[in-house]
């Protein structure tokens, strides 16, 4: 009985969404001394100029070499793959 009542609490205290308080908003001309952004006019529109500028660096890489993880198809194999069987053909006849 008690772990149902504490499982059900649990569960209650997890779906209510918890409550954040956020700072308000300053007055006009509280903020910064009492200064204001009255009179501040800006552009409705920046743009930048990066042509002028030229930009030089190195390609820098690590040491040494990459390693691939699969080198199975890379080695030589011990295994001699015959490619005819004629010699085998022409005895299994003769015993016919």
């Amino acid at each position: 009985m008690k772990r149902a009542f504490l499982t059900g609490l649990m569960a209650v205290g997890f779906l209510l969404p918890a409550s954040a308080m956020a700072q308000s908003l300053p007055e006009a001309g509280a903020a910064s001394g009492g200064t204001s952004d009255e009179g501040v006019v800006y552009q409705q529109e920046t743009t930048y100029d990066f042509d002028g500028e030229d930009l030089t660096g190195n390609l820098i890489r690590p040491d040494g070499e990459n390693i691939t993880g699969d080198q199975r198809g890379k080695t030589s194999s011990l295994i001699n793959i015959r490619q005819d069987f004629i010699p085998e053909m022409l005895k299994s006849v003769e015993t016919l």
